[in-house]
């Protein structure tokens, strides 16, 4: 397993003992470099900063697109022997989360991306650009519950795999598979559910650092776990155990969702349940948050938890109601009855 960065007090403390490691290859690393959205023209600069939060940045590429060679100007600094080859790393209020993963699945990239936060790091690994499991050091924050296949288990043997957990990273679950405590179709189930759980705390964190570090040998001891080629909806599958978003205190309800530049192909490409499908319909750059919540009588809390999917996503973005709201695009039977009505 690979080793962590850091200490859960702070993303300083966890940043401190890694810093002498990754300080030359994270300076001569590309990092994708973010474009600030344009609002259009005859809108309110001020109003559309203060709810920055609410509007998406720039989308990159779909997940199935491969991301733009480097330009004829554009300087790859050769990796150095004995460093870490990070592909990429940077705070998520710059480089979201669900930019990171597309990335991850566009370059098919094989290696560990550390996220360091106010507690103990949470490291996904990737292989070929499929995820093959989610951990962290901390068994507690990973599974503080006797999930039920354990029940039967010797608690002994348990301790025995959550200690190793500590020291080497492995999930305790893998561990109980191996030594045949457990069996491994169940222990398997179990990793993907506490490893999505885990993966989402870092959906509404405050302050998240991730980096991805290139090594194959990182997962040369998990040859024998399957990875998940889907990515999208793996990432969408973490947002629905996000149960509470917080939402920021500028939030406005009349706020205007629109799909992005290709959000609207993007999500199509998506499992969506019934209810998402619904809600995601009612985007057409006029109607309000408390409208589309009105229409399918959802109370705002819900119609709020189901947006904040599509925001993470990057599907779409939310532009403050600057101008007095217009009368919703009429279908072409009521545009038919209407003329009708006029020739009598």
């Amino acid at each position: 397993m690979p080793e962590s960065r850091g200490q859960p007090k702070s993303i300083e403390a966890q940043m401190e003992s890694s810093d002498s490691e990754v300080r030359d290859q994270t300076d001569s690393a590309p990092v994708p470099q973010e474009e600030e959205p344009t609002p259009e023209a005859g809108e309110n600069v001020e109003s559309a900063q203060s709810d920055e939060w609410w509007r998406a940045s720039e989308t990159a590429p779909d997940w199935s697109q491969p991301a733009a060679e480097a330009t004829d100007t554009e300087v790859i600094p050769r990796k150095e022997p004995g460093t870490a080859d990070v592909y990429f790393c940077g705070h998520t209020t710059l480089f979201p989360l669900s930019r990171a993963l597309r990335a991850i699945a566009n370059e098919r990239l094989t290696g560990v991306m550390r996220a360091f936060w106010e507690q103990e790091a949470i490291e996904l690994l990737a292989r070929d650009g499929e995820i093959v499991f989610v951990t962290t050091r901390d068994p507690d924050l990973y599974c503080s519950e006797t999930p039920p296949p354990l029940a039967d288990t010797d608690v002994v043997v348990v301790d025995r795999a959550r200690n190793q957990q500590r020291e080497t990273g492995t999930p305790f679950l893998l561990t109980l598979a191996r030594d045949e405590s457990i069996a491994r179709q169940p222990a398997l189930e179990l990793m993907h559910h506490y490893g999505q759980k885990l993966f989402s705390e870092l959906w509404t964190a405050p302050r998240v650092w991730i980096m991805f570090e290139k090594n194959a040998d990182l997962l040369s001891d998990v040859g024998d776990i399957p990875g998940e080629p889907n990515v999208r909806d793996w990432a969408l599958e973490t947002l629905r155990l996000v149960e509470n978003p917080e939402q920021p205190a500028s939030f406005d309800p009349t706020s205007i969702p629109a799909y992005t530049r290709d959000g609207f192909e993007r999500v199509q490409r998506l499992k969506l349940t019934s209810d998402e499908a619904q809600f995601g319909s009612q985007f057409n750059g006029a109607r309000s948050v408390q409208q589309i919540a009105k229409n399918l009588r959802l109370d705002l809390k819900t119609a709020r938890q189901l947006l904040f999917r599509f925001l993470a996503l990057e599907i779409v973005e939310c532009w403050p109601a600057s101008t007095p709201a217009k009368p919703e695009p009429q279908s072409f039977f009521q545009r038919l009855r209407g003329s009708v009505r006029r020739d009598h």
